[in-house]
């Protein structure tokens, strides 16, 4: 049911801009006519160079509730980060400026949101936009708790922060922000670091509200990046602390844990080696697959019974990568 605006809690809508003109305002348009009326859109312009900050005020010039900064270019956590200080509303939603939100992303998140629960929703590819208004009937709600917690990591729910409802007064209190010296995994220590803070109680929305477009710059199955590798070991090494101080380190988590390790440097290792194949002289994957945490990885899914049939084959293949020249 949805309330008359007047009695409504204000929600921020944070959106980092930075040259993203031919998709901005499919963007924008998608948020303007979220049918939940009391948002703010606070668009954080990180030094653009394309037409991106032109959009972005005419936007604001039509729409009362469109708020725009422009300021030097310092990257998307920066950007992320300044709107969190902005942000005037009780809940908080990300949203990247090439994405597009379902209509009702707002006024869902808002049916089913509980201060005590972390709330969460499905995401899907720009291709498989749903335009159908949802009247109750076809949401699936989940409610899970920490107990769950790798599962849900495994479901890639957990990195993300455009799929989460945040209480703004949570992201203040604990002086929680992105860590604008990473480029890579700064996503995943931002929302480890709020769910330290919130209840282990979580609900999904099984519905897919908001859609990432396909082959996004920073996609981990596409993008090569030098300290991909480096990357991949500290976000492991800060979900596993995240679990023992929450004292969820148990066989399940555990399991899956390994699991998932395993097969995110499986990724790493094949990303490096499409890379070098157009680089030949870059040398990164032999250098990577000669460290020690391969071996260790390994030895903690075999002793979990997870080395299956798939898992040995790639693990065959990345011995053929240590001794092709």
């Amino acid at each position: 049911m949805t309330l008359k605006t007047e009695q409504q809690e204000l929600v921020s809508i944070v959106v980092p801009v930075y040259n993203v003109e031919s998709y901005l305002s499919a963007c924008l348009d998608s948020l303007i006519g979220q049918t939940y009326q009391k948002i703010e859109i606070l668009l954080i312009d990180d030094g653009s160079t394309d037409r991106s900050g032109e959009i972005c005020d005419a936007y604001g010039r039509t729409d009362p509730r469109v708020k725009v900064w422009h300021r030097k270019n310092q990257g998307v956590s920066a950007a992320r980060n300044h709107g969190i200080r902005e942000a005037k509303g009780k809940w908080l939603i990300f949203a990247d400026s090439d994405d597009k939100a379902h209509t009702q992303l707002v006024e869902l998140y808002m049916e089913y949101a509980e201060e005590e629960t972390a709330l969460l929703c499905d995401v899907a590819s720009d291709g498989e936009f749903l335009k159908n208004q949802y009247t109750g009937e076809g949401v699936v709600l989940e409610e899970t708790d920490i107990e769950n917690f790798m599962e849900l990591f495994r479901g890639y729910y957990i990195n993300s922060p455009f799929n989460k409802l945040y209480l703004t007064k949570i992201l203040r209190e604990n002086r929680i922000c992105f860590p604008e010296g990473n480029s890579l995994g700064e996503d995943l220590l931002f929302n480890l670091e709020y769910f330290r803070h919130v209840s282990r109680r979580y609900r999904i929305l099984h519905i897919p509200l908001y859609y990432y477009r396909e082959d996004r710059e920073g996609s981990l199955s596409t993008s090569y990046n030098i300290k991909l590798f480096e990357t991949q070991q500290e976000s492991f090494s800060a979900l596993k602390q995240f679990l023992e101080d929450r004292n969820v380190w148990k066989e399940k988590n555990e399991q899956f844990y390994y699991e998932v390790y395993w097969d995110r440097l499986y990724l790493t290792a094949r990303i490096y080696r499409k890379y070098e194949k157009l680089h030949p002289n870059e040398r990164r994957l032999k250098e990577i697959l000669n460290d020690p945490i391969w071996n260790d990885i390994w030895k903690e899914c075999k002793r979990r019974k997870l080395t299956n049939w798939k898992r040995q084959i790639k693990a065959a293949i990345l011995n053929l990568y240590r001794w092709t020249k």
